[in-house]
């Protein structure tokens, strides 16, 4: 995962200029469109992160109860 962040603030300014020239001409209902692809994104990324864990935390606890038995 070498550049993440540097990756990550690329794509989100590609994005922002792709979405900005789509929606630009609409007035309000292109910032309202904007806001909603803005609020899906912010969501999908913490599951993104509540799956990822509760992935390790369950790996974690099936390894001590493979040591208990």
């Amino acid at each position: 995962m070498s550049g993440g962040l540097m990756k990550g603030l690329m794509l989100g300014g590609l994005a922002g200029l792709l979405f900005g020239g789509l929606l630009g001409n609409m007035g309000i209902f292109g910032s309202i469109l904007g806001l909603l692809i803005n609020g899906l994104a912010i969501i999908f990324s913490i599951l993104v992160a509540v799956k990822i864990y509760h992935f390790f935390k369950r790996k974690r606890k099936e390894e001590a109860n493979v040591w208990r038995n």
